[in-house]
Protein backbone atom coordinates (compact mmCIF):
# COMPACT_ATOMS: atom_id res chain seq x y z
CA UNK A 1 0.00 0.00 0.00
CA UNK A 2 1.10 3.29 -0.32
CA UNK A 3 1.27 5.76 2.08
CA UNK A 4 1.05 8.93 0.50
CA UNK A 5 -2.22 7.55 -1.39
CA UNK A 6 -3.24 6.80 1.94
CA UNK A 7 -2.57 9.86 4.03
CA UNK A 8 -4.10 11.68 0.16
CA UNK A 9 -7.27 10.18 0.78
CA UNK A 10 -7.53 10.58 4.86
CA UNK A 11 -7.39 14.20 4.47
CA UNK A 12 -10.20 13.71 1.87
CA UNK A 13 -12.46 11.89 4.16
CA UNK A 14 -11.54 14.30 7.33
CA UNK A 15 -12.12 17.11 5.06
CA UNK A 16 -15.49 15.57 4.45
CA UNK A 17 -16.31 14.52 7.73
CA UNK A 18 -15.43 17.94 9.08
CA UNK A 19 -18.01 19.92 6.64
CA UNK A 20 -20.77 17.70 7.79
CA UNK A 21 -19.35 17.90 11.58
CA UNK A 22 -19.09 21.87 11.05
CA UNK A 23 -22.96 21.91 9.21
CA UNK A 24 -24.70 20.28 11.64
CA UNK A 25 -22.83 22.60 14.92
CA UNK A 26 -23.33 25.62 12.50
CA UNK A 27 -19.47 26.46 12.27
CA UNK A 28 -18.87 28.56 9.19
CA UNK A 29 -15.09 28.55 9.81
CA UNK A 30 -15.34 24.74 10.25
CA UNK A 31 -16.83 24.70 6.56
CA UNK A 32 -14.35 26.22 5.07
CA UNK A 33 -11.50 24.35 6.57
CA UNK A 34 -12.86 21.10 5.74
CA UNK A 35 -12.76 22.50 2.39
CA UNK A 36 -9.48 22.97 2.02
CA UNK A 37 -8.23 20.22 3.63
CA UNK A 38 -10.06 18.31 0.73
CA UNK A 39 -8.72 20.91 -1.63
CA UNK A 40 -4.75 20.30 -0.20
CA UNK A 41 -5.40 15.92 -0.68
CA UNK A 42 -6.35 16.28 -4.26
CA UNK A 43 -3.75 18.93 -4.86
CA UNK A 44 -1.01 17.00 -3.14
CA UNK A 45 -2.48 13.56 -5.01
CA UNK A 46 -2.14 15.90 -8.48
CA UNK A 47 1.85 17.02 -7.62
CA UNK A 48 2.41 13.65 -6.53
CA UNK A 49 1.60 12.32 -10.06
CA UNK A 50 3.60 15.05 -11.78
CA UNK A 51 6.79 14.39 -9.58
CA UNK A 52 6.72 11.12 -9.95
CA UNK A 53 5.04 10.67 -13.68
CA UNK A 54 2.97 7.78 -12.27
CA UNK A 55 -0.89 7.71 -11.12
CA UNK A 56 -1.92 9.11 -7.64
CA UNK A 57 -4.76 8.32 -5.66
CA UNK A 58 -4.25 4.51 -6.55
CA UNK A 59 -2.99 1.80 -3.61
CA UNK A 60 -1.84 -0.41 -6.14
CA UNK A 61 0.55 0.73 -9.22
CA UNK A 62 -1.08 1.17 -12.97
CA UNK A 63 1.95 1.09 -15.22
CA UNK A 64 -0.15 1.37 -18.50
CA UNK A 65 -0.73 5.18 -17.50
CA UNK A 66 2.25 5.92 -16.83
CA UNK A 67 4.32 9.03 -18.22
CA UNK A 68 2.24 11.74 -19.96
CA UNK A 69 -1.02 10.41 -18.75
CA UNK A 70 -0.04 10.71 -14.96
CA UNK A 71 1.24 14.33 -15.69
CA UNK A 72 -2.16 14.92 -17.92
CA UNK A 73 -3.92 13.14 -14.14
CA UNK A 74 -1.76 15.22 -11.69
CA UNK A 75 -2.73 18.78 -13.98
CA UNK A 76 -6.23 17.47 -13.44
CA UNK A 77 -6.23 17.06 -9.57
CA UNK A 78 -4.06 20.13 -9.33
CA UNK A 79 -6.70 21.86 -10.74
CA UNK A 80 -9.43 20.92 -8.90
CA UNK A 81 -7.58 21.04 -5.83
CA UNK A 82 -6.10 24.52 -6.27
CA UNK A 83 -10.26 25.30 -6.82
CA UNK A 84 -10.92 24.22 -3.89
CA UNK A 85 -8.21 25.89 -2.03
CA UNK A 86 -9.11 29.15 -3.13
CA UNK A 87 -12.78 28.70 -2.59
CA UNK A 88 -12.08 27.94 0.93
CA UNK A 89 -10.03 30.82 1.29
CA UNK A 90 -11.76 33.10 -0.39
CA UNK A 91 -14.83 32.45 1.95
CA UNK A 92 -12.85 32.29 4.72
CA UNK A 93 -11.89 36.29 4.23
CA UNK A 94 -15.12 36.89 3.00
CA UNK A 95 -14.39 37.77 -1.14
CA UNK A 96 -16.45 35.19 -2.10
CA UNK A 97 -19.68 37.25 -3.08
CA UNK A 98 -16.77 39.84 -4.88
CA UNK A 99 -15.55 36.22 -6.71
CA UNK A 100 -19.12 35.00 -7.32
CA UNK A 101 -20.06 37.99 -9.15
CA UNK A 102 -17.51 37.83 -11.75
CA UNK A 103 -17.68 33.99 -12.46
CA UNK A 104 -21.54 35.56 -12.76
CA UNK A 105 -20.09 38.70 -15.60
CA UNK A 106 -17.54 36.37 -16.63
CA UNK A 107 -19.05 32.66 -16.82
CA UNK A 108 -16.77 31.65 -19.93
CA UNK A 109 -14.36 31.49 -16.89
CA UNK A 110 -16.00 28.27 -15.77
CA UNK A 111 -17.01 26.57 -19.20
CA UNK A 112 -12.62 27.17 -19.66
CA UNK A 113 -11.85 25.05 -16.52
CA UNK A 114 -14.55 22.69 -16.96
CA UNK A 115 -13.34 21.99 -20.74
CA UNK A 116 -10.17 21.57 -19.56
CA UNK A 117 -11.18 18.66 -17.17
CA UNK A 118 -13.08 17.13 -20.42
CA UNK A 119 -9.88 17.17 -22.55
CA UNK A 120 -7.55 16.02 -20.03
CA UNK A 121 -10.39 13.02 -19.34
CA UNK A 122 -10.44 12.24 -23.03
CA UNK A 123 -6.52 11.73 -22.92
CA UNK A 124 -7.10 8.97 -19.94
CA UNK A 125 -10.07 6.99 -22.00
CA UNK A 126 -8.01 7.25 -25.00
CA UNK A 127 -4.73 5.76 -23.09
CA UNK A 128 -4.46 1.67 -23.09
CA UNK A 129 -3.17 0.39 -20.33
CA UNK A 130 -3.57 -3.24 -21.96
CA UNK A 131 -2.32 -2.75 -25.04
CA UNK A 132 -1.93 -6.75 -25.63
CA UNK A 133 -5.73 -7.89 -26.47
CA UNK A 134 -7.25 -10.34 -28.49
CA UNK A 135 -9.66 -8.82 -31.90
CA UNK A 136 -12.88 -9.67 -30.26
CA UNK A 137 -11.87 -8.06 -26.46
CA UNK A 138 -10.31 -4.82 -28.82
CA UNK A 139 -13.91 -4.56 -30.78
CA UNK A 140 -15.65 -5.11 -27.18
CA UNK A 141 -13.54 -2.60 -24.95
CA UNK A 142 -11.34 -0.37 -27.18
CA UNK A 143 -13.68 0.84 -29.75
CA UNK A 144 -16.57 1.99 -27.71
CA UNK A 145 -13.98 3.69 -25.12
CA UNK A 146 -12.38 5.47 -28.16
CA UNK A 147 -15.73 6.52 -29.09
CA UNK A 148 -16.30 7.77 -25.99
CA UNK A 149 -13.15 9.71 -25.67
CA UNK A 150 -13.59 11.51 -28.92
CA UNK A 151 -17.42 12.50 -28.23
CA UNK A 152 -15.69 14.30 -24.37
CA UNK A 153 -12.57 15.63 -26.26
CA UNK A 154 -15.27 17.56 -28.90
CA UNK A 155 -17.31 18.45 -25.93
CA UNK A 156 -14.10 19.66 -23.93
CA UNK A 157 -12.60 21.60 -27.40
CA UNK A 158 -16.20 23.35 -27.79
CA UNK A 159 -16.17 24.22 -23.52
CA UNK A 160 -12.96 26.14 -23.91
CA UNK A 161 -13.44 27.66 -27.42
CA UNK A 162 -16.81 28.97 -25.83
CA UNK A 163 -15.15 29.57 -22.74
CA UNK A 164 -12.33 31.69 -24.44
CA UNK A 165 -14.71 33.39 -26.50
CA UNK A 166 -17.38 34.57 -23.47
CA UNK A 167 -14.43 36.15 -21.75
CA UNK A 168 -13.18 37.94 -24.86
CA UNK A 169 -16.60 39.09 -26.44
CA UNK A 170 -19.05 38.89 -24.23
CA UNK A 171 -21.64 40.88 -25.79
CA UNK A 172 -21.15 38.69 -28.75
CA UNK A 173 -21.06 35.86 -26.93
CA UNK A 174 -24.61 36.64 -24.98
CA UNK A 175 -26.26 37.06 -29.01
CA UNK A 176 -25.02 33.71 -30.15
CA UNK A 177 -25.98 32.28 -26.98
CA UNK A 178 -29.62 33.49 -27.19
CA UNK A 179 -30.18 32.80 -30.84
CA UNK A 180 -29.36 28.82 -30.12
CA UNK A 181 -31.80 28.88 -27.10
CA UNK A 182 -34.49 30.76 -29.35
CA UNK A 183 -34.01 27.64 -31.93
CA UNK A 184 -33.15 25.31 -29.90
CA UNK A 185 -37.09 26.31 -27.96
CA UNK A 186 -38.11 26.52 -31.47
CA UNK A 187 -37.50 22.65 -32.14
CA UNK A 188 -38.79 21.66 -28.74
CA UNK A 189 -42.33 23.58 -29.88
CA UNK A 190 -42.52 21.75 -33.33
CA UNK A 191 -41.59 18.11 -31.61
CA UNK A 192 -44.25 19.15 -28.93
CA UNK A 193 -46.92 20.25 -31.44
CA UNK A 194 -46.87 17.12 -33.25
CA UNK A 195 -46.75 15.05 -30.91
CA UNK A 196 -49.81 16.44 -29.52
CA UNK A 197 -52.47 15.23 -31.75
CA UNK A 198 -50.76 11.71 -31.31
CA UNK A 199 -51.52 12.18 -27.05
CA UNK A 200 -55.35 12.98 -27.85
CA UNK A 201 -55.77 9.51 -29.93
Amino acid sequence: MRLLTFFEYAAIVVGAIGILASRHFALAQGVHLGILVIGAGIAVAGIESLYTRGMSLRFIEAAGYDGFPAIVWGMMLLLVGGSLIAYALLLDSGAWPRAAGLLEQYPGIVYAAAGVLLVGFSVLLFTDPGAHRKLWQTLLLRVPRVIVALLVLICGIAAIASGAWQIVDPPGFAQFERQIRARVDAAVGVIESRNEPTKRQ
